[in-house]
This record gives structure tokens, C-alpha cells and sequence, in this order.
């Protein structure tokens, strides 16, 4: 038995669409269609030029305006923001609370360099004063 070793080029292109991957290897062409993922979840944003940070400062200062007390929990900001941004993810909304607290313990695991809060134990927190001066402007 005798073997005689050789290459033939072929080319091809794949094309990925919205529902769609077409995949064509010289002449012959193969379609794959499909339907996106059912129950996935839209993405948020915060609007052209805002962050998740200016949302939770923002909730926060609404917050200590409306009920006079400037003692709250993440969850209590979260659902007052959660009326007007009802893609708010629970778990980032957290994190960025943290990340906004220099005194918190978990603080260290975050690189925001914002001070907006102060960690006063038991899952409370509270806005520091100069966005306190801030708001009364």
C-alpha cells in the first residue's frame, strides 16, 4: 500500500447575524437559524454620560431629602431608585454602594476612590456631609 500525501485550498466565510449564522465553504452554503434566548434580561443604562455612581449618590441625596433622616439601608436606596430604573441589577447596586464607603470593611476590594457614605454597622450607611451642604444648594 502505497500513500501520497497532498493539500487542497479551500476557503470559506462565516457570517454571524441577529438570528442567523450562515456558513459558505467555496460554492456550498449551510444556514443555521435560531431564536434568541427567551427571558433575557435588558441590559441597563444609566443614561449618555452618567454612571451607576451618579444614580446611587443621586437615590441617596432623595433619599435623606424626603424622610429628613440621613441613616439607610442599600436595600431601602434600592427601591426608591428601582421606580425610576427598573433594570437595576440587586448585586450591582450593592457593590457600588460599597465601593462608595471608604470606612467599609469590603471597601479594599474596590478601586472607585468615592467617599459618599460612611459604614455605621448593622447594614446601615449614611451620606456624608459635604453631599449633605451639596443638596441644600
Amino acid at each position: 500500500m502505497q500513500e501520497i500525501s497532498f493539500t487542497v485550498p479551500i476557503s470559506g466565510r462565516i457570517r454571524i447575524e441577529e438570528g442567523s449564522i450562515t456558513i459558505t465553504v467555496d460554492r456550498a452554503k449551510t444556514v443555521i437559524n435560531f431564536e434568541p434566548a427567551a427571558g433575557k434580561q435588558p441590559r441597563f443604562s444609566a443614561g449618555k454620560g452618567r454612571t451607576l455612581f451618579d444614580i446611587v449618590l443621586e437615590t441617596a441625596k432623595e433619599f435623606v431629602t424626603t424622610t429628613g433622616v440621613n441613616s439607610f439601608s442599600p436595600s431601602e436606596l434600592y427601591h426608591m431608585a428601582l421606580e425610576k430604573y427598573p433594570d437595576l441589577k440587586r448585586n450591582s447596586w450593592i457593590s457600588h454602594i460599597i465601593a462608595c464607603t471608604p470606612n467599609h470593611p469590603s471597601y479594599k476590594y474596590y478601586t472607585s476612590r468615592r467617599d459618599f457614605f460612611s459604614y455605621a454597622q448593622n447594614g446601615r450607611y449614611r451620606l456624608n456631609p459635604q453631599y449633605l451642604a451639596e443638596n441644600s444648594r
